[in-house]
């Protein structure tokens, strides 16, 4: 408990650190800037809320007790004061439009070095992947409730284009990238029997998505593909014992298709802490096998914090998001000798009463391996079971799977800048759909957006409970978002300053003032706004994420003329939960 609240707290000085590192590189490019081009800087700040100041050549520097950041006064660059003044009230005179252009362009771009910069670590260590890259995917599941079943999409296909376009890429990085930034149609090449195929379809909102975002209302497949994990076995471990060579690629653990490695690691760690071995499925020389492997606990964590306690429930994440539903059992655990069933809605653990499965394997948790009562719904009727849960300990085969992408700090800023522009156009052209300007068509919307809040969470996220590295490649990301937003030529950001500087360089005059300050003041306006709305929408994604409120709301699925949710031909439910 003591150490969990450490770890806390040290992600999140980690959050203020690094969005503080953030807005400080852009203040510092353009204090660097405004002393080289001469113009007069009232004061430069570490951090806010100062509690030192120092006067050097007419410049007050500043530390703040409050360090997320910093910034700078710069007088001369403000376009909205006809005469500038210094801090004491003495005037200046008008920076010069190149001057003024040069300063404003310095902040972003001091985000894009430091961003750079940054990236050329995540380069040389590479940042971990939920799967393999991959140049085609083998369809798994279809729902006949989604658009995809619809348009033509079956079980046993392969896809090998989306958009026209091959790929090299990691399933969640084609959801993110290909399909849900795609504005109207999104069209699939896929191979069938030998023959390619196209299959176009406009993704609908999914309100069985993972996670949160069934609750956002994101355009998430209605379909599940194969995720194969290359393995290289250790000398002498339980996985070289059993016959594994290197570069076998696993696609099914106990007969359950893969469809991302999280399912691979529990499905060891369960037969492990069992003390039973795990069936795995190979695929060598594009021929299949399968071989049996007794898992052992890794030693170095072995202590009371990688513990858990299990009884043998799944829950089907895919299908149901976080609701405390039964999706399958485990054969042999206690909750199927208890008697539990898929399908049963869980309701209280101990006389305690749980809204989600996070909720519940909290409860249990709490009771370690004592048994306890569980209240839950069966076709309209309350029953109790009783069931003691058996103690799980991470477990290994000894095989090293190899899962990290090293993309170049330049490809980090392509991305960035590809998914800002597809993101930004989604929105708007979803906007303009509800106001009937377009036929075409987007799931984007402006809820989707992230502001500070929404950016700090996934940040203590990343750092708490994924990995470091993806923490600091989500920080990469931010720098290059901060330079790529602030360079948007509206009044108030620095775009507009390097407009206001280019109109008075072309038109030689500047803009009147009274036009300056009235744009400036509509956009100040409409910029709290959006980030008003921007806070509130993030604000009400941290509540679900910490179960305050419904992370799926009750609504009603869209249906697709004559489905069913069925699919073609019998396969293992997608699992991605287990207790």
């Amino acid at each position: 408990m003591i150490l969990d609240w450490i770890l806390n707290i040290l992600s999140i000085i980690f959050v203020f650190v690094a969005i503080g590192f953030c807005i400080f590189s852009h203040e510092l490019g353009h204090f660097l800037a405004a002393k080289w081009r001469g113009l007069h800087i009232d004061a430069f700040s570490l951090g806010f809320k100062p509690f030192w100041r120092k006067k050097i050549n007419g410049v007050e520097y500043r530390l703040g007790w409050l360090p997320f950041g910093g910034y700078v006064e710069l007088p001369q660059v403000d376009a909205t004061d006809a005469i500038p003044k210094a801090a004491d009230g003495t005037e200046l005179p008008r920076a010069k439009p190149l001057d003024r252009i040069i300063t404003a362009v310095a902040g972003p771009l001091f985000n894009i070095l430091s961003g750079l910069l940054i990236g050329c670590f995540v380069w040389w260590i590479g940042i971990p992947q939920d799967s393999p890259k991959m140049r085609e995917f083998s369809v798994l599941t279809v729902d006949k409730n989604g658009p995809e079943w619809a348009a033509g999409l079956r079980p046993g296909d392969k896809i090998v284009k989306i958009n026209g376009e091959p790929f090299f890429s990691t399933w969640k990085e084609v959801i993110l990238n290909k399909i849900l930034l795609t504005v109207g149609e999104v069209t699939f090449d896929v191979v069938r029997d030998g023959k390619t195929l196209q299959i176009s379809y406009v993704p609908v909102e999914n309100p069985d998505a993972p996670g949160q975002l069934g609750a956002e209302g994101i355009a998430w497949p209605y379909f599940t593909v194969l995720v194969p994990i290359a393995i290289h076995p250790e000398d002498g471990s339980p996985a070289e014992q059993a016959g594994i060579k290197p570069g076998d690629v696993v696609i099914a653990v106990d007969g359950k298709p893969l469809s991302e490695f999280l399912e691979y690691q529990s499905a060891i760690d369960l037969a492990g802490s069992r003390g039973l071995p795990v069936r795995l499925t190979l695929q060598r020389d594009g021929k299949l096998l399968e071989v049996s492997v007794r898992p052992k606990a890794i030693p170095e964590l072995t202590g009371e914090e990688n513990t858990a306690y299990l009884i043998g429930i799944n829950f089907d994440i895919a299908k149901n998001g976080n609701k405390a539903l039964v999706g399958s059992l485990i054969p042999g655990y206690p909750a199927e000798t208890a008697g539990l069933q898929p399908g049963d809605r869980l309701l209280k653990v101990n006389g305690i009463p749980v809204s989600s499965n996070v909720e519940f394997k909290e409860q249990i948790t709490k009771n370690k391996n004592a048994p306890s009562v569980i209240e839950l719904e069966r076709n309209g009727e309350t029953q109790e079971l009783t069931i003691a849960p058996i103690l799980c300990t991470p477990q290994t085969i000894g095989a090293e799977i190899e899962m990290l992408d090293h993309p170049t700090p330049f490809q980090q800023l392509v991305n960035t800048i590809d998914m800002t522009e597809k993101s930004l156009v989604g929105i708007l052209v979803g906007v303009g759909n509800k106001l009937g300007l377009t036929e075409q068509t987007s799931s984007l919307k402006p809820s989707h957006m992230s502001g500070v809040l929404g950016m700090g969470t996934v940040l203590f996220t990343s750092v708490r409970h994924t990995s470091f590295m993806s923490a600091i490649y989500f920080l990469v990301i931010i720098s290059f978002a901060l330079a790529i937003f602030n360079l948007f030529p509206l009044p108030v950001l620095d775009g507009g300053h390097i407009l206001f500087g280019l109109i008075e360089i072309i038109f030689r005059k500047p803009l009147p003032t009274v036009v300056i300050k009235g744009l400036s003041m509509v956009f100040v306006v409409l910029l709290v706004g959006l980030m008003v709305y921007v806070t509130f929408s993030d604000g009400r994604r941290l509540l679900r994420q910490t179960g305050v409120l419904s992370s799926k709301p009750e609504t009603t699925r869209k249906q697709l003329p004559d489905t069913e949710k069925v699919q073609e031909k019998p396969v293992e439910e997608h699992v991605t939960a287990a207790q």
